[in-house]
């Protein structure tokens, strides 16, 4: 187990900032959004074609020895990993992996939070390849971490007295090019490493505070964890891989699978997994067809997302999967009777709860719609659930978005993208019935 040693108070953390910073995620979903008005943009030059090699959530977790990680971030109760993979495409790759304990034996009797986090990316634009991309975004966020920096020499230098503290960042080895920062926050004493191996920016984040005893954790050992890390993330990304077959809940559907109940083009899966006390998996397509259109004219298209999310309850009868079922089922029919739930953000109504027939042994449909009050011209966006009950997993299947219209907007035979209950359902179910007989 990696040693702890303590050390006083948050002037003395700041002794340790010597690298470290907070560089760009992965971008937010927006396959769940209704689809909007588009023009095509004028034509650029294309950029020289970079190959991606597939990579999941899984194997960045894989690439790490079960003996490291188990040093760094113990497993436990309090404890567990996420894994996930974006819905890839030709132009646009990326994974996160990450272990979290709560309350994690540091050592010599304290007890403390840990985290370790690994993203990659990897993507391309019209007029960039995926390398130069890479180059271009990582040069600007080194900038960007080296502008924060309110720490050097072991003395704040901004002046002030609270608020995060950002130490010097610091060239480091790995990759083609590579830095790390360290960071004192609400969140403990973090070390992060950013690495550009070829097209991919790899992220690694360790870090954590104590619960006992003095706050933070040694710098240096914080430090060098992040680092080991890092090195085998960027060995890994280096390597050439063949094609990643989709596994568990996630592969029992396909692209086909889901364009035949819906229409093209999908994308996807995006995969999340969560395996703490209470396992979950979590799969996400978009779905958008394909409008034939000339540079320059306005279009829209159908589509949304479609989300199938799992959880393993367990045999547990006081909060086993009938439970939590039935939970749900008294949830929504309340919802509705309260006229919706919202604030002045949004504000959700729903329809009333439909019991079905034919998956698993009890299963319910309900249609919402959410508005965005104060906004009467803004069309509101529509969702199908269907919740089943499956043995001792609840399993839900979502769509949001349009089923029909779309196209070019100077069309006589126009029409703006809508959502039909009817349609949707007939989609999900159909998906439903495959996913559930695949399910094990």
């Amino acid at each position: 187990m990696l040693a702890v040693v303590l050390i006083g108070g948050a002037a003395g953390g700041w002794l340790l900032l010597q690298q470290f910073g907070d560089g760009p995620g992965p971008p937010p979903d927006l396959t769940g959004k209704r689809p909007r008005l588009v023009r095509t943009p004028s034509a650029t030059a294309a950029a020289e074609v970079v190959k991606l090699r597939p990579i999941t959530g899984s194997q960045l977790c894989d690439a790490i020895p079960d003996a490291l990680r188990k040093s760094l971030v113990t497993d436990g109760k309090y404890g567990g990993r996420d894994a996930s993979t974006g819905a890839a495409t030709e132009s646009d790759k990326r994974a996160n992996c990450g272990w979290s304990n709560n309350k994690m034996d540091v050592g010599d009797g304290v007890i403390g939070h840990r985290s370790l986090s690994i993203s990659v990316r990897a993507r391309s634009t019209e007029s960039q390849n995926a390398l130069e991309y890479a180059k271009d975004q990582f040069e600007q966020d080194r900038k960007a971490h080296e502008r924060r920096v309110n720490v050097r020499d072991g003395k704040r230098v901004d002046g002030r007295t609270s608020g995060s503290a950002f130490g010097e960042t610091l060239k480091l080895a790995y990759g083609d090019a590579s830095y790390s920062q360290s960071s004192i926050g609400h969140s403990g004493l973090s070390a992060e490493v950013y690495v550009r191996q070829g097209p991919w920016l790899i992220k690694v984040e360790y870090g954590g505070s104590n619960r006992t005893g003095r706050k933070y954790p040694v710098g240096d050992e914080v430090r060098a964890a992040a680092g080991k890390v890092a090195e085998r993330v960027t060995a890994e990304m280096a390597k050439d891989a063949s094609k990643v077959k989709v596994g568990g809940p996630c592969g029992i559907l396909s692209v086909a699978d889901v364009q035949s109940a819906f229409f093209p083009a999908v994308t996807g899966p995006s995969v999340g997994d969560n395996d703490g006390r209470i396992k979950q998996t979590t799969c996400t397509w978009a779905i958008q067809e394909a409008v034939k259109h000339e540079p320059g004219q306005e279009y829209t298209a159908r589509g949304g997302s479609l989300r199938i999310h799992v959880v393993d309850w367990g045999n547990d009868g006081s909060s086993g999967s009938d439970f939590q079922f039935d939970r749900d089922a008294r949830k929504y029919d309340r919802y509705r009777a309260k006229g919706g739930i919202g604030n002045s953000v949004s504000h959700t109504t729903y329809g009333p709860r439909e019991e079905l027939s034919g998956l698993g042994e009890k299963a319910f449909a309900v249609v919402s719609s959410t508005t965005t009050p104060g906004e009467q011209d803004e069309e509101p966006r529509r969702e199908l659930l269907i919740k089943v009950l499956a043995g001792e997993r609840t399993v839900e299947f979502t769509f949001r978005g349009t089923t029909a219209g779309g196209g070019i907007v100077e069309a006589d035979d126009y029409q703006a993208p809508v959502f039909e209950s009817g349609a949707a359902k007939s989609a999900v179910t159909r998906l439903a019935k495959t996913f559930l007989a695949g399910l094990k």
